[in-house]
């Protein structure tokens, strides 16, 4: 969808593991001790054995560590590629029921833009959105053998205005290319009701155009990709020794947690080439925004809260043409090429990035939660994914063995 409405709250896990850590495990009488210690340059570990011996990580490390993620997304396909950079030894597969051009990013925007999201600490935003921005910039400048065409990267310039007063300009201003206030005489010509907006410069990244990209670079590193819809996490736990749950929406049953919930968005796309800044109201009662995207421009939007609807609504598209109408007269000369709507997976307690544990018979499976993003999935998805990749690292460190030992 490209812009996110604000939403409070947020989960944040802690890292499990640190370097210079030591644990130890005793089973008692003739059993077994076992020591564990990693360093900063190496691994010392030690394994004695009596009794009737012992069973250590998956298949006693002879075998790769299994990775499992839930969820084809943006933040599903982006957390599988960061573990496979960061833990090349393990073997991944992503199971998903869609996979790109299915997903919500696919009609998505794509507009890069942090926000201020009720008690999330601004540090973390900041954070993910930054690493998120800088990857958009290195595809742009064409790193990595990746052109902004391929990678559906535009650079625009645009306007943000809004009702209330304006708080953008706190994150945008740290990283963006260029942001500034406009002023009252500025702004009063998006009419009477806005009262801020904010200038700037920025990214539009299509995921129609680069997961398809970044889902072969998986497919490369060894990653797997099984088009399969799971009943729940214990599922995929199932054929996993890590599980990493990026369901999205999906959440709202796997897991399961009833503070999921949709967040619908109806957008349509039109011909219009003169069109090359984004304007975006983020008024509640006049939400709109125009975004040119490299073959269209997108018109939007809605913002309809624990609506399933999957449907383009007639009204929807009305009201859209009007208010983007009203915002730049010379779209109504616009040709429509597309309608498409998606459920935006919003958490009433915000992001959800953290570790966890599931039960799967006489196993206990860790697991990465990583979902809760609304609608700043494209803005968050790297940052988030590299934290993800993170705390799966540590994760394995602690329960399997040294990640240069998988």
């Amino acid at each position: 969808m490209g812009v996110e409405k604000r939403r409070k709250g947020v989960e944040i896990g802690t890292d499990m593991g640190e370097e210079g850590e030591e644990m130890g495990m005793d089973m008692g009488g003739e059993g077994v001790k076992i020591g564990l210690e990693m360093g900063g340059e190496g691994v010392e570990m030690g394994i004695e054995l009596g009794g009737e011996g012992v069973k250590m990580g998956p298949n006693l490390m002879k075998d790769k560590v299994r990775v499992v993620v839930v969820g084809g997304g943006v933040v599903g396909v982006g957390s599988a590629l960061a573990v496979l950079r960061q833990i090349p030894q393990c073997s991944l597969t992503i199971i998903s029921s869609q996979f790109t051009p299915h997903t919500t990013g696919d009609g998505a925007a794509g507009l890069w833009g942090p926000h201020l999201s009720g008690d999330t600490p601004e540090d973390k935003i900041l954070q993910w959105s930054h690493d998120t921005f800088q990857l958009f910039r290195g595809w742009w400048l064409g790193q990595e053998g990746k052109g902004a065409g391929k990678m559906g990267v535009s650079l625009v310039n645009g306007i943000t205005v809004s009702d209330q007063d304006s708080e953008y300009e706190k994150l945008w201003y740290k990283i963006q290319l260029s942001a500034e206030q406009i002023t009252p005489q500025q702004y009063s010509a998006y009419g009477p009701h806005i009262r801020s907006g904010i200038s700037g410069g920025t990214f539009t990244a299509e995921a129609s155009k680069f997961l398809p990209v970044l889902l072969e670079d998986v497919r490369q590193l060894g990653g797997k990709v099984e088009v399969r819809k799971l009943s729940s996490l214990e599922e995929a736990g199932a054929e996993a020794d890590l599980v990493i749950n990026c369901s999205g929406l999906g959440a709202h049953d796997l897991v399961p947690d009833p503070s999921v919930y949709p967040v619908r968005g109806q957008v349509m796309r039109v011909q219009a080439p003169w069109i090359g800044n984004y304007l975006c109201d983020d008024s509640d009662d006049k939400f709109a925004y125009i975004i040119p995207n490299q073959d269209t421009v997108v018109l939007g939007g809605t913002h309809q809260e624990n609506d399933w609807r999957t449907e383009v609504d007639p009204e929807d598209s009305r009201t859209i043409w009007q208010r983007c109408t009203a915002l730049i007269p010379s779209l109504k000369r616009a040709q429509v090429v597309r309608e498409w709507v998606g459920l935006r997976p919003a958490r009433r307690k915000g992001v959800r990035l953290e570790a966890d544990y599931i039960k799967v018979g006489s196993r206990t499976v860790p697991v990465v939660h990583n979902y809760g993003h609304g609608g700043c999935g494209v803005t968050l998805f790297w940052g988030c994914g590299l934290e993800a990749a993170n705390i799966a690292a540590n994760l394995i460190h602690k329960h399997y063995a040294p990640t240069s030992r998988l």
